[in-house]
């Protein structure tokens, strides 16, 4: 193994907000390095490749360089963009964007400026937040230090609910109180795992959700209605058990043991009922922008049969249905498609049909047409057998609402055969990180 160090100067950021910078033949990515900035570098190489590479000081300073507020944010691994101006992510989203659509797709467009946020702090609706006892025998409680497993013990997170910090102290302190032990991820031993908190914007309402490893434990009742008298905020409580040795988060046993095991929000004036497993989005704020920028992208007049696709709770559906003659809903988790039954008949909505299926298979068993689709797959995008029979019923427009550029990249090349792009347009859903959502309107090419 062999290490060299060197001065080096970035000419661009990655598409995980990396510094890029060109040693010999090598492109090398550096964390923590902004557009123009030198730095000694410190690269090693194992077997003549390229093994890693490490900022050990910072030469010089970008114009866009920003103190970020977090205390914890060069441990934590949260965000990745907080040392550069907001105003400079949301124009490096739009780039990235831009670039990711030449690079796989050969679309050369004008993308549309990025929609940002009037304060991005505290939009997260949603935390996951594992609980652990530190070295010194302390319950603590915060987020994974980068590219590890050991937790950084946060006091404050700038992205989260402010609602969230009270309820996590109430856990810690009763967890202390009554014994009750965290789960140790080398001996699986111990009860609380993980504590998930889902915040309404619009209504003042509050789920917690305590993963355990087992059903029943010592004190289990008091730790519960102490926590639940102490955060009167909540207004559901959740047990979840999760007794696997695995990083995923939610086990398959749950009970509600306080409320009705849901909270409520809204979206462009529709009502929608959020329980534990529902998807959804995790930026309320730029939700409505998003949403609305779809709505809009997809020109309805009342007079249109509309198609949405992995359709979810019907988010997308039931906003849009007020602008549609009909609109299909079909979605392959049965829970979810029961909570979109439930959000449609909470917002009194008559002309939407929600169908469990998966939606490659109902296309080509049905082969209804369809004036607009409403298309907002997972990070992984589209398949090509799905893309294949929603070109099959040639819908007049589709619009794509992606996570993921480089799938939605991906997913394109097979659509611009047949669809003209009309728009791209980022959403920061993600401040402060490299992530970016999209809006991409296509209109049939006759």
């Amino acid at each position: 193994m062999t290490k060299q160090t060197s001065k080096q100067t970035a000419f661009a950021i990655d598409d995980n907000g990396r510094g890029i910078v060109r040693i010999g033949d090598k492109t090398v990515f550096v964390d923590n390095l902004l557009t123009g900035e030198e730095g000694q570098i410190t690269t090693t190489y194992k077997f003549g490749k390229l093994k890693y590479a490490k900022l050990d000081k910072r030469l010089s300073n970008s114009p866009d360089r920003v103190k970020p507020n977090c205390p914890y944010y060069y441990s934590c691994g949260g965000c990745n963009l907080m040392h550069l101006a907001y105003p400079k992510q949301l124009e490096y989203k739009q780039q990235k964007v831009q670039n990711l659509l030449h690079k796989f797709a050969h679309i050369d467009m004008e993308v549309n400026p990025t929609v940002g946020m009037n304060n991005p702090y505290h939009f997260r609706n949603k935390i996951q937040v594992p609980i652990r006892m530190n070295s010194e025998g302390k319950i603590i409680s915060g987020f994974f230090k980068q590219k590890s497993h050991d937790i950084i013990e946060i006091d404050e997170c700038l992205i989260e609910s402010k609602k969230a910090r009270h309820i996590l102290e109430s856990i810690k302190r009763n967890m202390t109180k009554l014994e009750i032990l965290p789960y140790d991820e080398v001996s699986h031993s111990g009860i609380i795992r993980h504590a998930v908190i889902k915040t309404s914007l619009n209504f003042k309402q509050v789920m917690l959700v305590i993963v355990t490893t087992k059903k029943d434990f010592p004190n289990k009742q008091e730790f519960v209605n102490n926590v639940y008298e102490e955060c009167t905020e909540i207004n559901t409580f959740i047990q979840n058990v999760n007794p696997k040795i695995t990083n995923v988060i939610l086990g398959d046993e749950e009970e509600v043991l306080i409320g009705r095991g849901k909270i409520q929000d809204s979206i462009l004036g529709m009502n929608f009922l959020i329980s534990s497993r529902s998807f959804y989005q995790t930026n309320p704020v730029q939700t409505e922008k998003l949403y609305e920028l779809a709505i809009k992208a997809s020109k309805l007049d009342r007079s249109q049969n509309v198609l949405d696709a992995y359709s979810g709770i019907g988010t997308i559906g039931l906003c849009a249905s007020s602008n549609a003659k009909s609109v299909t809903c079909v979605e392959i988790v049965e829970s979810a498609v029961q909570d979109a039954e439930n959000n449609a008949k909470l917002n009194d909505v008559s002309n939407v049909e929600f169908i469990k299926e998966d939606c490659t298979k109902f296309i080509l068993e049905n082969k209804v047409e369809y004036d607009v689709v409403f298309l907002d797959p997972p990070r992984k995008g589209s398949t090509p057998d799905f893309l294949k029979a929603l070109v099959s019923i040639k819908p007049n427009r589709i619009i794509y609402i992606s996570c993921n550029p480089v799938t939605l990249s991906r997913d394109l090349t097979y659509l611009k055969e047949s669809y003209n792009i009309e728009s791209v347009t980022p959403v920061d859903m993600f401040p402060h990180s490299a992530h970016v959502e999209c809006v991409v309107s296509l209109k049939l090419n006759k």
